[in-house]
């Protein structure tokens, strides 16, 4: 059976009593309505899951708790990564808003922005829309001249500054920012 991380499924998880925060901590703690909930949800086969589940009723409980909680909370990783944002952080922060907010804003841009049909965002994965966007945002300024930084080849810093890291004690080849988002998820 496979899951999928799309528009449609982050959806109707947010919408589950709690959201997926509350499904979050619930699967991990091998609650196993929360991990039902995201199978029947995020089955690109909704007949397979029922199948799965109701074969997994009958089965001991240590079969099929483990594997599917790991399978889950990854889905829930990869729905959420593209909602936490890496937009440089400026003097004025902007509002915040909810990840309902946010999946209706996706929604909204990528059938008007990108004249996507509804039926192919719902299936896309929050991170298929968000990349789609970043990319037509950069169309959109190169067509008005404006150049912006490449993802793919990030400024890397100058001798001078790696010297200033080391001699400061940072590790220059440290990844910051994975350790961040390991921090976030604790």
């Amino acid at each position: 059976m496979t899951l999928r991380a799309s528009l449609r499924a982050a959806v109707a998880l947010e919408n589950l009593p709690g959201g997926i925060a509350s499904l979050w901590d619930d699967i991990a703690r091998q609650k196993l309505t929360p991990i039902h909930a995201v199978i029947r949800a995020a089955a690109t086969d909704r007949q397979e899951a029922d199948r799965l589940l109701a074969y997994t009723a009958t089965k001991p409980l240590e079969r099929f708790a483990g594997s599917a909680q790991a399978a889950c909370l990854a889905l829930l990783s990869v729905i959420l990564a593209p909602a936490q944002g890496e937009a440089t952080p400026s003097s004025e922060p902007g509002p915040e808003i909810t990840l309902a907010q946010f999946f209706t804003e996706l929604f909204s841009r990528a059938t008007s922005w990108l004249s996507w049909p509804p039926s192919e965002v719902w299936n896309a994965s929050v991170a298929e829309i968000v990349t789609a966007l970043e990319a037509q945002v950069d169309r959109e300024l190169r067509r008005s001249g404006i150049n912006t930084p490449s993802k793919a080849n990030p400024a890397r810093p100058t001798k001078d500054q790696l010297a200033r890291i080391v001699e400061q004690g940072f590790d220059p080849t440290f990844d910051r920012h994975g350790l961040q988002s390991l921090k976030a998820k604790m």
